[in-house]
Parts: structure tokens; sequence; C-alpha cells
């Protein structure tokens, strides 16, 4: 099944929807553009008004993880590829592929035993390991990707510059 049939929702807690680019030239990826949280929007919009990002897809692409929680493989959809202009050289554009997710930075650090064991901050916290080592799984795969496609891997979360 296509990423792109799992439609926006508003039980997932983060902000999602359709972006609808004002330059829809530099898009070159499957329709419709879904944003699954107001970070990813941000990104699109500034794909889509940045002079120096040649083109952009959302979830341009699957690929395949080995979760280590469960000992199984999965697919999972990178949120963005960009193609950028990174200044010149001898006359010639810099041209450099990434692929880009969005993560909050709480997701992508070990979380924190919390120091009162009770059952509600023992549950939370092993949800955050859980996505924790989900998300090292699936970055490790994207390395891989990347390399494999020569391109550069760009990790953004709520501390990014971009934002």
């Amino acid at each position: 099944m296509s990423i792109k049939k799992v439609k926006p929702t508003t039980k997932s807690g983060f902000r999602q929807g359709y972006y609808q680019p004002q330059n829809p030239s530099k898009y070159n990826g499957p329709l419709p553009i879904i944003y699954r949280s107001s970070w990813e929007r941000k990104f699109c919009h500034w794909c889509d008004h940045n002079e120096d990002v040649i083109s952009w897809m959302s979830e341009p692409f699957s690929i395949d993880y080995f979760n280590l929680l469960d000992k199984r493989f999965h697919k999972y959809y990178p949120d963005f590829y960009i193609k950028l202009k990174r200044g010149e050289e001898d006359g010639q554009p810099i041209i450099e592929n990434y692929v880009v997710e969005v993560k909050p930075k709480a997701q992508l650090q070990k979380p924190k035993e919390p120091k009162r064991k009770t059952a509600k901050a023992m549950q939370n916290y092993k949800y955050s390991y859980e996505q924790y080592v989900k998300n090292l799984c699936k970055t490790d795969a994207l390395k891989k990707a990347a390399q494999y496609r020569n391109f550069k891997v760009m990790l953004l979360t709520e501390d990014s510059k971009l934002f």
C-alpha cells in the first residue's frame, strides 16, 4: 500500500493536512503532498519558497528496516527528498541531494529512566524507549539507503535553524 493512501488524521496528536504549493513546478513527487506534523508543514513551506531548493518531494520512496524490538522488517518512508543548490564552484552550481527526516528531538535521544517508578511513569518511559529504538533502526536504514543513492541525510528537529 502506498503511504499516500494513509490520510491525515486529527487523532494523531500532531497537526496534519495537505500542502498546496505556491510553486508547483518545484514539486516532483507523488501527490497529494501530506504533512504529518506542523514542523513538516513548515518544511514544505520552506522548500516551496526557498530559491536554493531546485526540486523536492514528500514521502518519496520506501526503505526496508529491521526493528530490533519485534525482530521483523518494516517499511519506512522518509519525510522528504530535496535537491538543493549549495553555492557555486568554477562558475558551476554545486547541487546536493538530501533525504530529510523531521522528528521531535526527544525521539532521537535515549530517554532517561524516571526517578519515580509509578506505573504511568514506567509506561511512558517504555513507550519513549521503544520510539527511540525504532527511530535508531530507521535512521540506520536511512543512512545506508542514502549512501547507496549518493544522497546526504538531514535530520531536522525543533532546534534546527530552518524552523
